[in-house]
């Protein structure tokens, strides 16, 4: 059950934040098998059923008017008389409005927001950002590593090493390359033309330009694969094999590893990440098809429940994100789904 009371026994989930440069969230929400009255929500039922308006109508063969008399009454802890048209609608939609309370938030009607951030002190966890070229995904990580550095202290703030063969060329970039975090953000370019201008053979440049740089910041590093399989050819099976390695003891060596990736079906370049990442961050406007495929194969949803999913998140926003961990949820800015 969704909660935004911390508990002994709560896990957090994410954070709920309003304003843009607000740097502690104005509320938390965790998950709880504890179902005491003082660990449920509330909230209105036209804000809770709002992403289900428009099914719960042509369901119950009830118009606008009739839902949000039925809406008032549920608020009012009051029920239809024997005998009223909208009895029977009122009894089917009470259980959905229950469930939802306990399985779902929407902000979609405030100007608050869920946001996924790297936390300052503990593990900064493992993701895989899915995504055509131009679907945000680079923005998307980079917004997230800039809230970072903005939000811990100098002197507590993990190294980010970015791994790009575009990290001399590409201006989503620019935001990691201020000054300001000249001392803790290490760009590697590990591209074709790079390979060839150092004169070293593959093995020799991974161990003096990138192998050195992770094992010198051991444990108190934030590594980002961008695009590794697109980098110099000779370096792909060696950037490969640590990118697997490395993910795999991510937790238990407290690194946060983060990959940037054309699709999720990549072979070696993703099947472990698959099993062992703590988020998956896909973006459905640009990639419903691979998005349903992934629910479907993944989470076990069926075909209609993915594209039902997708199309809802796709309406509120440009990102979904899965958390693969336990409890595991789908979210964006605007939406939170226990599954």
């Amino acid at each position: 059950m969704l909660t935004l009371q911390k508990g002994a026994h709560t896990q957090f989930l994410v954070g709920i934040y309003e304003g843009t440069n607000r740097k502690t969230p104005i509320a938390r929400v965790h998950y709880t098998h504890d179902m005491r009255d003082e660990n449920l929500n509330s909230a209105p039922v036209e804000g809770v059923l709002e992403m289900h308006r428009v099914s719960i109508k042509n369901e119950n063969r009830i118009n606008d008017q009739e839902f949000d008399e039925i809406a008032a009454m549920i608020d009012d802890n009051e029920e239809p008389a024997v005998g009223d048209g909208l009895r029977q609608a009122y009894w089917n939609i009470l259980p959905i409005y229950e469930r939802a309370l306990k399985r779902e938030m929407y902000l979609g009607d405030t100007k608050a927001r869920f946001e996924l951030n790297i936390p300052s002190k503990d593990w900064p966890g493992t993701a895989t950002l899915i995504g055509n070229s131009g679907a945000g995904k680079t923005h998307f990580l980079v917004e997230m590593l800039v809230r970072y550095l903005r939000r811990t202290a100098p002197g507590s703030r993990k190294t980010i090493i970015w791994i790009s063969p575009e990290w001399e060329i590409d201006k989503t970039l620019k935001k990691l390359k201020d000054p300001k975090y000249q001392m803790h953000v290490l760009g590697v370019d590990i591209s074709e033309s790079a390979l060839k201008k150092s004169g070293l053979d593959a093995m020799s440049y991974y161990n003096g330009k990138i192998g050195s740089i992770i094992e010198n910041h051991g444990e108190n590093s934030i590594v980002c694969w961008d695009d590794f399989p697109d980098g110099a050819r000779a370096l792909y099976p060696i950037l490969r094999e640590k990118y697997n390695s490395m993910i795999r003891v991510a937790r238990h060596r407290n690194i946060g590893v983060y990959s940037l990736q054309h699709t999720y079906s990549g072979g070696k370049n993703t099947s472990q990440s698959l099993q062992s990442n703590k988020y998956i961050v896909f973006f459905p406007r640009s990639q419903q098809n691979r998005c349903i495929t992934f629910m479907r194969d993944h989470l076990m949803l069926s075909t209609v429940q993915a594209k039902g999913l997708i199309r809802r998140f796709a309406k509120l926003d440009r990102v979904m994100i899965i958390q693969m961990h336990s409890p595991v949820a789908i979210f964006n800015s605007k939406y939170l789904l226990l599954l």
